[in-house]
């Protein structure tokens, strides 16, 4: 809490920034002896602090400090542009330079932001699997009375987790904060650096008496999303990926209503709907996987890292979706075999992107000026309210594959119960609704778990708990199989 404090009454404190001209050095012209001794010359240069704060400088003259020494200390990147008015006021340059600080003001925006990553990151893995199971199943006719609960069902589970995934995406840089995106004052004049600050310091000092910033939950509020990334110096490219992958979800919602509902319209016209739903929403997951990769740079470099591979593969995925969507006019069973394997590179992105989230990458593949913050120790620092933590304080390889687990025992559990909630619509005995519910269970103890491993990256060290973790990640191992052995033993005996 001292580190966060800190750095936003830093940001709050800053002077305000009057009207000059963009190419003004931040060096005076000051002409130091030539025949002093270094050290002596070093010393007798200025000290430039104030004058830094003129020109309302401060936060990004620390900010290509930081990265600066970063690369001189041999991190792979560092400071981009040169010390000069102009550069370091170019917004490319500042969303570049800016270090976690700046995007993490208080420990509440770091928890914000960690926990929707975390759950785009997981409702993604978990939508992808049940669009790759149910889209194959379409093509397996001969489930029988399996086949509504493996296909379309499935579908809508999918679905469900796809809504989830794009919504929390839009909330994400809709209600986007940083150090000093309250300021409202975008050109202040020169006069205003000499306001009085006894009503700047009092304003500041008001951390637990200010109005709660509004909570927005509209995802179109497009201005307000475009306002906030403006003023963060990250371009609109954030919220048109996050606004096109859901409405391509909506898209498809309107098909998946038309497969749902009994006909209300001649058949002919309902499934001319239906598809077009698809090739819409198709074509929409197409091109947010485009913008993904202009936002990751894929079209022009070979950075190879994880939000790289994750766009082409985003992109790969929709394509595959939206040339699928064009043989629903040509051969259905190509159709659902092209949506599956789309959907399997959902998977495969979906599980980078995991990751990701891993190393503290919280801006995913849709918000990448967020994946170059520097060393995911000092967001653990600041998580923990300053205290020194332990550099292995952050998500382990082990917790990754926990997490697989965990996903894959709810979808394959919440398909046992799609196919015993048929069971029992088809014979109306109490039983199987029992039975069926029971099957459920697995898929609540997994999310339970889920839920836990957001707050919990790494297994206690303290007595029980230790143990009591090591025996619940035991527990939804053997459930897993358990699941996935039911769901065998459904599918062989589906003549039933």
């Amino acid at each position: 809490r001292i580190l966060a404090f800190s750095s936003w009454e830093l940001c709050r404190q800053r002077r305000k920034r009057p009207q000059m001209a963009s190419t003004e050095p931040l060096l005076p012209t000051t002409r130091v002896h030539a025949s002093l001794p270094e050290k002596a010359a070093v010393g007798a240069l200025p000290d430039l602090t104030e004058r830094i704060a003129q020109l309302g400088l401060t936060e990004e003259y620390f900010a290509f400090k930081e990265r600066y020494l970063a690369w001189r200390k041999g991190e792979k990147s560092g400071a981009r542009g040169e010390m000069n008015v102009d550069n370091l006021r170019r917004p490319e340059y500042v969303a570049a330079n800016r270090g976690f600080t700046y995007w993490y003001p208080t420990v509440q925006e770091w928890v914000w932001k960690r926990t929707m990553t975390y759950w785009i990151a997981v409702t993604f893995l978990e939508g992808s699997i049940f669009f790759t199971i149910s889209s194959f199943a379409y093509n397996r006719k001969d489930l029988g009375l399996f086949y509504q609960p493996m296909g379309l069902y499935g579908y809508l589970a999918g679905k469900v987790n796809f809504f989830i995934c794009t919504y929390f995406m839009c909330l994400e840089t809709i209600n986007l904060h940083v150090c000093g995106n309250g300021d409202q004052e975008s050109t202040p004049s020169p006069s205003d650096v000499e306001k009085d600050d006894a009503e700047r310091d009092r304003r500041t000092l008001k951390t637990d008496k200010t109005e709660p910033e509004v909570f927005y939950l509209w995802p179109f509020r497009y201005q307000t999303a475009i306002d906030n990334l403006a003023k963060a110096g990250v371009g609109p490219m954030p919220y048109l990926i996050s606004v096109t992958y859901f409405s391509g979800v909506l898209s498809f919602t309107v098909g998946m209503i038309f497969e749902l509902v009994p006909p209300f319209l001649p058949p002919a016209l309902a499934e001319g709907i239906m598809r077009w739903s698809f090739v819409v929403g198709a074509f929409l997951f197409a091109f947010g996987g485009v913008l993904e990769c202009f936002q990751n740079h894929v079209f022009t470099t070979l950075a190879l890292t994880s939000a790289w591979w994750g766009a082409l593969l985003n992109l790969a995925g929709g394509g595959m979706f939206f040339v699928g969507s064009i043989f629903a006019w040509i051969d259905g069973a190509t159709e659902n075999s092209l949506f599956g394997w789309g959907s399997a590179l959902y998977v495969v992105s979906s599980s980078v992107q995991l990751f990701m989230w891993k190393d503290e990458q919280f801006g995913l593949t849709f918000m990448s000026v967020l994946n170059s913050l520097g060393d995911p120790a000092k967001l653990a620092t600041l998580a923990s309210g300053g205290e020194v933590v332990d550099a292995r304080a952050t998500f382990s390889w082990k917790g990754a594959f926990f997490l697989h687990v965990y996903c894959i025992c709810g979808t394959t559990s919440t398909y046992n119960f799609l196919i015993g909630l048929k069971r029992y619509f088809d014979r109306g005995s109490l039983p199987l609704l029992t039975l069926s519910f029971t099957k459920l269970l697995p898929c609540l103890i997994a999310h339970c778990m889920l839920a836990l491993t957001s707050a919990q990256m790494r297994t206690p060290k303290a007595s029980p708990f230790r143990q009591l973790y090591t025996l619940a990640r035991a527990v939804l191992v053997v459930l897993m199989l358990d699941a996935m052995a039911t769901l065998y033993e459904f599918l062989q005996d589906r003549t039933e």
